[in-house]
């Protein structure tokens, strides 16, 4: 969480906060990112959004998830303290190996 001062020098909380977006054809179970639990993800299905509050000293900036009896995990970029909506993209599955973006959503 960041903390912000206003005109009347009261703290403002204000958060990142992420989602994931399945793009696609796969269903993914056991969805976690930076140790939050996410539901799991049928092909087009977008996550709601969750307030990140990421510690790194007992958080892991990775997305875990699987697809039946295989699990994957990947390093994520960490958003910036001043962004309010990030989303995490899994773009595909390739070889063993999962593909994630990220993007900023200006809703």
């Amino acid at each position: 969480m960041v903390f912000c001062a206003n005109r009347n020098n009261i703290k403002d909380t204000q958060s990142s906060k992420i989602r994931v977006i399945n793009r696609t054809n796969e269903s993914f179970s056991n969805v976690v990112l930076y140790s939050m639990d996410f539901e799991d993800l049928k092909p087009g299905d977008t996550s709601v959004y969750k307030i990140l509050d990421y510690d790194p000293l007992k958080d892991d900036p990775l997305i875990y998830c699987s697809i039946g009896d295989i699990n994957f995990a990947r390093y994520l970029e960490i958003p910036s303290e001043n962004i309010r909506n990030f989303s995490y993209l899994i773009d595909s599955v390739q070889n063993g190996i999962l593909y994630v973006s990220s993007v900023e959503e200006h809703l």
